[in-house]
C-alpha cells in the first residue's frame, strides 16, 4: 500500500506538468524561449535514488508510457528516456544518498540528458527544424534553470516520503 504513494504523487505531478504549469510559465518567457518543467522524471530520479533501479525501471515505463500516449506521436521515446534515467539513477554511494545537493545535481543532469536525448531523436526524426545553438539558449538553459529550482523544493519532501515507503516496506517484508 505504501508504494502508492509513488504512484499518487506521480500522477499528481504528471497532471500539475501538462495542464497548470505551461500556462503560468508563459507569462515569464520571452515568445522563442521554451521552459519544460520536468517534475515527473525527476520524481523517477529520486524514486531510483531512495528506492532502488527496479523500482525506479517500473515507475520510469509506465509514466513514460503514459507521456508517449499523451503528449507525442511516438511511442517509446520518453518510455525508454525514463526508464533508462530512472534505473541509471539508483546510485548507491552513501554521500549522494544523503546529500540534498548531490540528489538536485543529479536531477539537473537527468533533465539535462533527457532534454538532449530528446531533441536528437526529434532531429533525426525530422519532428524539429531547431538548430543546436537555438535548442541550447532557448529550450535546455531555461528549462535547466526551472527545473533546478523545482528540483530544490522537491527533493527533501520526497526524501521523506521514500523514508516513508521504504521504512513501511521493511515493516510488510518482515
Amino acid at each position: 500500500m505504501s508504494r502508492t504513494y509513488f504512484s499518487i504523487v506521480l500522477v499528481f505531478l504528471f497532471i500539475l506538468e501538462g495542464s497548470l504549469l505551461p500556462y503560468m510559465l508563459a507569462n515569464y518567457t520571452e515568445a522563442t524561449q521554451y521552459v519544460v518543467p520536468r517534475l515527473v522524471i525527476m520524481t523517477i530520479v529520486l524514486i531510483g535514488l531512495y528506492s532502488g533501479k527496479q523500482v525506479a525501471l517500473i515507475y520510469g515505463l509506465a509514466f513514460g508510457f503514459l507521456y508517449d500516449v499523451v503528449f507525442t506521436n511516438y511511442l517509446g521515446i520518453y518510455m525508454f528516456g525514463f526508464a533508462c534515467l530512472g534505473y541509471l539513477s539508483a546510485v548507491s554511494l552513501k554521500a549522494v544518498k544523503e546529500s540534498a545537493l548531490w540528489a538536485v545535481l543529479l536531477c539537473t543532469i537527468a533533465v539535462f540528458l533527457f532534454e538532449y536525448f530528446q531533441y536528437g531523436l526529434f532531429y533525426i526524426l525530422s519532428v524539429t527544424t531547431m538548430t543546436g545553438g537555438d535548442f541550447l539558449l532557448d529550450r535546455l538553459l531555461p528549462t535547466l534553470v526551472l527545473n533546478s529550482a523545482l528540483a530544490i523544493l522537491l527533493v527533501l519532501p520526497f526524501r521523506k516520503l521514500a523514508n516513508h515507503v521504504n521504512e513501511q516496506a521493511s515493516f510488510r517484508n518482515r
